[in-house]
């Protein structure tokens, strides 16, 4: 009984002869995954039997040993059908596709087929960018990249447009071959990204040169731009410790750093042109020609921004305007009360116009907040433009010196001459025309506030007041 029962254990959990027949010929068909199939059953199996733990033992020894030849050798079939895939449109059979599938049971010998197939299509996109780059299309249709190489732009544009394409096809490619969905989650990101190093390096070079042969803030922003989608895009579908992924970062980066650096030159030319030693500044008080170079890189910068479709680090980019313009505006007020050849009235003026150029570039724009506000450079400017009409009026307005008929006369000449007590004349150089009407106003209205007490002093202490023009009449005057 014992003898019959043993005989039938090994029937059903050994191998025929016909399987091993199969096994050991290495053709890999149908009937060589059946076999492969059923020594995997048969193992689990045998596994679960309640009978003699020495013989249990024999029997998944011997299909241990004849489990590790098959994978050995389907692995070796494997590894040469992955040559094929090193071809830039490659075809796979279906057979192939049922061997990966067989092999991930396999961890080790599963790493060792995704990874020759990771290098095969990282060394055929290498090639195919590279072709891309210098050769072009079929015929020369479309032309190569490296033609655009004058328009920066473009070129970037080109070159990151064919990577995410081949990135696309890449993937297709490879979710094809690893249909089921377990394996694509587990190993297709890590996969993609290996082939795409392939590309990395190329890249690199040529958009590094690009990037560094920039100058204007313009040119740079739309480079950074371009980088700052298409790293979004490269990040969804490759793992982000990939080698390429963190090329893009790096090229990025790199590019926001000249952008930064480009914009802080500009900055800088500012600052130097109201230095003290320079004399830039015009009697004119007109802004440098360097802050305008400024304000306008930065408004095509926010133009360019704000008319996107996409807002990648939108917070970023007027981060780095308001720094930039921070920095200059911080320094503005120390410079230009260097300036020994303004008066104090025209070193507020300047001041105040270098505000206005300011404000009105970067108000125009929704994604930047203003917050910087003139009103205590107004007040100033309007008592030191107070300070020059008292002075030229020859009048005693702060002190209690009695008002002499020299200085009615002195005072009556100077306001019918319209010259020295012109306030719209001093405010003329003012670029803010409404600043300009606002700061003449309120002088001229302060101004006839205290002359009225003035003069109200000078008919109290007995003074005959026809001498004297009323309130009224310095008013209408000015």
């Amino acid at each position: 009984m014992r003898s019959t029962v043993a005989r039938g254990v090994l029937e059903a959990f050994t191998l025929t002869d016909a399987d091993t027949k199969v096994l050991d010929a290495g053709v890999i068909d149908d009937a060589y995954f059946d076999v492969l199939d059923r020594v995997d059953r048969t193992r689990r199996e045998c596994q679960r039997l309640n009978i003699e733990q020495t013989a249990v033992s024999d029997l998944l020894a011997q299909l241990a040993q004849h489990e590790e030849s098959a994978y050995a050798a389907l692995l070796r079939w494997v590894l040469a059908e992955i040559r094929v895939l090193s071809r830039d449109a490659p075809e796979f059979s279906t057979r192939l596709k049922q061997a990966l599938a067989r092999l991930e049971s396999h961890p080790v010998l599963f790493a060792t087929a995704t990874a020759e197939i990771a290098s095969a299509r990282c060394d055929a996109l290498h090639r195919a960018f590279l072709a891309a780059l210098v050769r072009g299309g079929p015929n020369g249709t479309p032309r190569p990249i490296e033609a655009h190489a004058g328009d920066p732009q473009r070129f970037v544009g080109d070159m990151l447009a064919w990577v995410h394409q081949a990135c696309a096809s890449e993937r297709e490619l490879l979710d094809t071959m690893f249909s089921r969905s377990a394996m694509q989650s587990a190993h297709v990101p890590h996969m993609l990204a290996a082939a795409l190093a392939g590309v990395a390096r190329p890249l690199e070079i040529r958009m590094q040169q690009t990037v560094a042969e920039l100058a204007a803030p313009a040119a740079v922003y739309r480079i950074d731009s371009l980088l700052g989608f298409y790293k979004t895009l490269f990040a969804r579908v490759c793992s982000a410790d990939s080698s390429f992924v963190q090329t893009v970062d790096a090229l990025a980066a790199q590019a926001r750093d000249k952008l930064a650096a480009s914009l802080d030159a500009l900055a800088d030319a500012v600052i130097s042109d109201l230095d003290v030693q320079s004399g830039v500044v015009s009697p004119a008080l007109d802004v440098p020609a360097s802050l305008h170079a400024l304000l306008a890189a930065v408004a095509d910068i926010l133009r360019l921004h704000e008319d996107s479709v996409q807002s990648h680090e939108a917070s970023s980019v007027a981060a780095l305007v308001t720094s930039v313009i921070g920095r200059v505006q911080s320094q503005v007020h120390e410079l230009v009360q260097q300036i020994g050849h303004l008066r104090p009235y025209e070193q507020s003026m300047l001041e105040l116009n270098i505000w206005s150029s300011i404000h009105d570039t970067l108000s125009a724009f929704v994604s930047m907040q203003d917050t910087t506000s003139a009103d205590a450079l107004i007040d100033t400017l309007q008592e030191q433009l107070l300070g020059v009409l008292k002075q030229k009026s020859h009048l005693p307005f702060d002190s209690d010196t009695k008002v002499s008929e020299e200085s009615i006369e002195l005072f009556n000449h100077t306001l019918k001459a319209a010259m020295d007590l012109d306030v719209s004349r001093l405010t003329s150089r003012l670029n803010n025309h409404a600043v300009a009407r606002q700061v003449s106003e309120h002088v001229i209205q302060r101004f006839v506030q205290d002359y009225a007490r003035v003069y109200q002093q000078y008919i109290d202490s007995g003074s005959d007041a026809s001498t004297l023009l009323s309130p009224d009449s310095v008013s209408t005057l000015l």
